[in-house]
């Protein structure tokens, strides 16, 4: 199991696990009994003399003495009591109040975190994302509270919903598998459905029911609702690496480059930023081959000044 294990967190390291990777790994964390197995791998990924890219060498090392750390902790209790806790009585947004502890897990820039909530629904957490959530949820529902992105994989409990707010956004559900963006301060919130059904809500309004491979995107500022089909591997496809942007204007495209890679990056002009792409990107390839192709799509350059990417015409 230690070359299994090994295996999957490279991958882990690189943010490059499917789903099913990702739930093999840390189940494998979870056992009793692996501490001395995982302390091994760990410390043969950080003796191993690759002939590696300076820049994988520079956040190889830190990530897996992080993740030693974690692990201790895991091997300890369930990682998921380990959560920030809030001592407020309850969770109370939007008129609806779930009782007991208040509960927040939230990811920096290029941070992916999984989370197993209370009733067994599984959430992956995008970078620079943050989830609320009780610490037990009530008879009558399953309320949770996202700021940013992220896949859920809802446990299937008959006549108690689970409802996720996403600023003005109301999503849904009973038991299913699907990915919510809404970022602040993107332009659009997108759902889409890869298994079940999903009802979503914007400002008090019902703007969509969605079945599988469907998708409903909401514009922010007109509040236009577009409802369209989607591909299965385009569900959550951020998951194993996939940076899909179907009609995003190039400000909203950087805006997510940097909380994927954790960078700066700044544009010339405000009509730059308005310009519209269709893309698909590879995280692993990296920032700089990320701003390449936008460069080539939009007929612009990129500079660096000070550790700062400039995209300009």
């Amino acid at each position: 199991m230690n070359q299994r294990f090994k295996h999957l967190f490279r991958k882990y390291l690189d943010n490059n696990c499917s789903r099913e990777e990702f739930n093999e790994l840390f189940a494998y964390m979870e056992q009793e009994g692996n501490q001395d197995s995982m302390e091994a791998v760990l410390k043969s990924l950080t003796e191993e003399q690759e002939p590696e890219r300076s820049v994988r060498r520079k956040w190889l090392l830190p990530a897996i003495a992080a993740a030693a750390s974690i692990l201790v902790v895991v091997a300890a209790v369930s990682w998921w009591q380990t959560q920030t806790s809030n001592p407020a009585k309850g969770l109370v947004k939007n008129g609806i109040e779930q009782s007991g502890t208040v509960l927040s897990k939230s990811t920096e820039k290029s941070e992916y975190k999984y989370i197993l909530l209370p009733d067994s629904t599984q959430v992956w957490l995008n970078a620079d994302s943050k989830l609320d959530f009780p610490e037990l949820f009530d008879s009558k529902k399953r309320v949770v509270y996202l700021t940013g992105e992220a896949y859920f994989d809802v446990r299937h409990a008959e006549k108690i919903p689970f409802i996720i707010h996403t600023g003005k956004v109301r999503t849904e559900v009973l038991g299913t598998a699907f990915n919510i963006k809404a970022y602040p301060d993107m332009e659009k919130i997108t759902v889409s459905v890869k298994r079940g059904k999903v009802k979503v809500n914007y400002a008090d309004r019902e703007v969509a029911v969605l079945t599988k491979g469907k998708e409903v995107v909401i514009a922010q500022q007109s509040q236009q609702v577009k409802e369209k089909p989607v591909k299965e591997e385009q569900t959550a496809g951020w998951q194993e690496g996939n940076l899909v942007y179907d009609d995003y204007s190039v400000g909203d495209i950087l805006a997510d480059l940097e909380r994927v890679y954790n960078v700066k990056i700044q544009v010339g002009s405000s009509e730059l930023k308005a310009i519209r792409v269709t893309t698909n990107l590879k995280r692993q390839y990296g920032v700089e081959n990320a701003l390449e192709i936008l460069a080539r799509l939009t007929g612009t350059e990129i500079a660096i000044d000070n550790g700062i990417y400039i995209m300009k015409k």
